[in-house]
């Protein structure tokens, strides 16, 4: 393989997962049955593991969820138009409280940002709501756009935030990081639900599900800044019917939940293929909605997304394949000794870029004002360190409303 350098690291390289979900292999998903007023567990392979929540914890017909920085679930529960609530459950699904107002719509979309306020979309009453740490609540301004049937959201890595829109009239529409509108992204009909994908160290994506019908759903895919790149453009064909969220694991593998299930499509060599991952089963799972990672049920909420890229001493990408990983954590910038070290990881790399998960990182790493990340790939330490500060801040603040 030669001598290895770190050549290149995303500008959002490393992130707490509570706030920036990107599932590990051994993830499992909690889903949103709206039809039995539960909020369900499955593993990674797409064997149910059991109920995560449901009357005892004040689950009504969940429409959407979000996870904070602690780990804590945020389950939005639909009663009537005008008399919707949120509620918060901690890690193991047990009922902590009901946060924002209860007199929301139905509620499209909940996504937190990096300082943790708590992102609200009410499809009802066609606008989005700000809920603060501190439970100051306010509607965003969308200037001379509206916001028809506002539906789900993501952020990019210059902490923008994207809005899916539905009816006829369907747009994505875009606020910068300090709240104010910058402007529509793009028309296209019916958009439920908004992701932003990274396809390499450098470039990121738009990606959207859209539902024309029971039978017809489509996963389309623009370029960041909302202009159409052909693809991909996949027709869903019945699965899942009557669309209504998706989450992704990577640029190349997206769940996509509709009534009729949930399917994981994954791009291969021949174009993307469509796999049931969860059926609907009477009593369980019924009328699925909104979907998150969460920890397994033995891993740590504590992970932090790490990706990379490897070069040769002539700055050519190392060739493709295995590498063993292990990540340290100082609090100088040189010397010293490690206050915590990762067991060794396997990561697979493509062009030399790479893409893993840092689990059970302890919130003592990053005790101290100024932390750097070493990285040592295949026994050999990368150098220099990288400073890491007060990024992974999500671990840290641990702040609840």
């Amino acid at each position: 393989m030669g001598t290895l350098k770190k050549t290149a690291l995303l500008a959002a390289a490393i992130c707490a997962l509570g706030v920036a979900a990107a599932p590990q292999a051994s993830a499992d998903y909690l889903v949103a049955s709206y039809g039995t007023n539960q909020v369900l567990r499955y593993g990674n392979d797409g064997a149910y593991k059991g109920v995560f929540a449901g009357d005892t914890a004040n689950v009504t017909h969940p429409t959407a969820m979000a996870r904070d920085a602690s780990g804590n679930v945020y389950v939005a529960c639909y009663v009537t138009q005008i008399t919707s609530y949120i509620v918060r459950l901690n890690p193991k699904g047990e009922y902590l409280a009901n946060v924002g107002t209860g007199d929301y719509g139905w509620i499209g979309g909940l996504i937190f940002d990096n300082a943790g306020n708590l992102y609200i979309s009410d499809t009802n009453a066609y606008w989005v709501n700000r809920l603060t740490p501190g439970g100051t609540q306010t509607v965003l301004n969308s200037g001379t756009e509206t916001s028809p049937s506002p539906g789900g959201m993501a952020f990019d890595s210059q902490g923008r935030l994207y809005l899916a829109c539905s009816t006829s009239g369907g747009k994505i529409l875009r606020w910068n990081a300090d709240g104010s509108f910058d402007k529509k992204v793009l028309d296209n009909p019916n958009l439920l639900d908004v992701d932003i994908v990274n396809l390499d160290e450098n470039t990121q994506a738009i990606r959207a599900v859209r539902d024309d019908g029971e039978t017809v759903g489509f996963y389309l895919g623009w370029d960041i800044d909302g202009n159409w790149t052909g693809g991909p453009y996949v027709q869903t064909q019945s699965a899942p019917t009557w669309v209504n969220s998706m989450l992704h694991v990577d640029a190349n593998n997206v769940f996509i939940v509709g009534n009729n299930g949930i399917f994981k499509y994954t791009q291969t060599d021949q174009g993307w293929s469509g796999t049931l991952f969860a059926a609907p089963s009477p009593g369980v799972l019924s009328q699925p909605y909104g979907m998150v990672w969460a920890p397994d049920e033995v891993g740590s909420a504590n992970a932090l997304n790490y990706q990379g890229k490897l070069a040769d001493s002539a700055g050519n990408p190392v060739a493709d394949g295995p590498k063993t990983l292990t990540f340290a954590f100082f609090a100088v910038e040189t010397g010293g000794s490690a206050v915590w070290t990762s067991d060794p990881l396997t990561v697979n790399t493509k062009g030399g870029l790479f893409t893993t998960t840092i689990p059970a990182v302890p919130a003592t790493a990053f005790n101290s004002k100024d932390v750097w990340l070493e990285v040592t790939v295949n026994g050999e330490t990368l150098s220099p360190r990288t400073y890491v500060s007060s990024v992974p801040f999500a671990m840290k603040a641990l702040k609840a409303f």
